[in-house]
């Protein structure tokens, strides 16, 4: 029987047409796959505008430039950052885990850095707390014991990065299951499952009931990028016309559940496909909609990489991209820095617009100030055993 996830057998149906030829050889040392960093920067760059238009910073675009466009048509970074993650799991860590030496080590890896990112989240959360309480009531006017508990049980400071820090340490086991002989589907089976009932239940092992991305709902869509991470060899050496059928499929279920959310915007004929469309608690309309964009995203990008690998563009961009931990963290700062210019220039109206560009270059300056900094002692690593960057610093 053929297996569409592990190496097809010499000779099978589809390898005679071409549809699903063997997998490429494994990358030598020291190659980077350069579209998980140019992904993992356009995720970045639509999360600074998305929230640039939210509190806390509300800078002024205009209704239809910032509520609609950036604010509800075109965002997609929540979905695509932890897509791409689980991607990135299923494209470096697989490959070793299904060599007996090297699969404890990675292993451990994973959970070092899981405990890693968990205390980024304790820092990056007491800071961003303390500065919005001095701001709001003044410091002196807080439990600092209610605030430090609150933070540590994760129930104050954001949760996307407490979702990774699980979705991460549940990976080791995740891998176990999709490195045999079609455990990919009893993945997918138990995530759907999974995520039916927590549509009915979404804040069971949410740390409180007020978070946007709780684990029973969220995890659906890193599973689905770590499934794409273990087909992806596969995909990496389809024939370009079956890449260019799954680009437009993608983009056509795009568009139908487009025009089922925002046909009204544009008095377009309504297309009825029963489903609910809410980021919180996340709907099976809203994660389809993620899914399909991301996908689309990835596989045109994926397309046309030659044409766009060899601008500045994709290099400013993969800058970003490959230091994402450590922007997404001063992306929070940098919001907030923004929020208090646009208050306090608030005759500048739609002109605010500038402070986009500018939140994204100094985040660009930061994460190239840190490429300078290690570049004289990096040694060249197996991309298969580099930290998926929304994991690592």
């Amino acid at each position: 029987m053929y297996d569409p996830i592990n190496q097809p057998s010499a000779g099978t149906p589809l390898n005679d047409l071409n549809i699903i030829p063997p997998p490429p050889p494994p990358r030598q040392q020291g190659q980077r796959d350069r579209r998980l960093d140019f992904w993992r920067g356009l995720c970045l760059i639509d999360m600074v505008l998305v929230h640039l238009v939210y509190a806390p910073a509300n800078v002024q675009f205009g209704d239809w430039l910032g509520l609609k466009l950036i604010g509800a048509y075109t965002r997609f970074a929540a979905g695509g950052f932890i897509f791409i993650s689980g991607l990135s799991i299923g494209v470096i860590f697989l490959p070793r885990a299904r060599q007996d030496r090297y699969r404890p080590g990675v292993y451990r890896a994973l959970w070092r850095r899981s405990i890693f990112i968990l205390a980024v989240q304790y820092v990056s959360a007491m800071g961003l707390l303390l500065l919005d309480t001095a701001r709001s009531t003044g410091v002196a006017s807080v439990n600092p014991w209610a605030m430090i508990r609150d933070v540590f049980l994760l129930r104050q400071g954001g949760d996307l990065l407490p979702f990774y820090v699980f979705m991460i340490a549940l990976s080791p086991f995740l891998l176990e299951i999709v490195r045999r002989s079609w455990g990919w589907i009893a993945v997918v089976a138990g995530s759907l499952c999974l995520f039916a009932w927590g549509t009915h239940h979404p804040w069971f092992l949410a740390p409180a009931a007020d978070q946007k991305f709780p684990p029973v709902l969220w995890q659906v869509i890193f599973i689905m990028g770590l499934i794409f991470g273990v087909a992806y060899p596969y995909y990496n050496a389809l024939a370009r016309r079956w890449k260019i059928l799954a680009a437009t499929i993608s983009w056509v279920v795009f568009a139908l559940l487009f025009d089922s959310e925002y046909s009204s915007d544009f008095g377009l004929p309504h297309i009825h496909l029963w489903m609910s469309f809410a980021k919180v608690p996340l709907s099976n309309g809203e994660a389809l909609r993620y899914l399909s964009m991301i996908f689309g995203i990835a596989t045109t990008t994926d397309l046309l990489w030659r044409f766009i690998a060899p601008t500045g563009f994709a290099a400013f961009v993969e800058t970003l991209g490959r230091k994402s931990l450590p922007v997404y963290v001063a992306h929070l700062w940098v919001v907030e820095g923004m929020g208090f210019l646009a208050a306090a220039c608030v005759s500048m109206g739609r002109w605010q617009i500038i402070f986009a560009p500018a939140a994204v270059l100094i985040l660009w300056l930061f994460a190239l100030l840190l490429d300078v900094y290690k570049a004289p002692k990096a040694r060249p690593q197996p991309a298969s055993w580099s930290i998926p960057e929304m994991a690592r610093g």
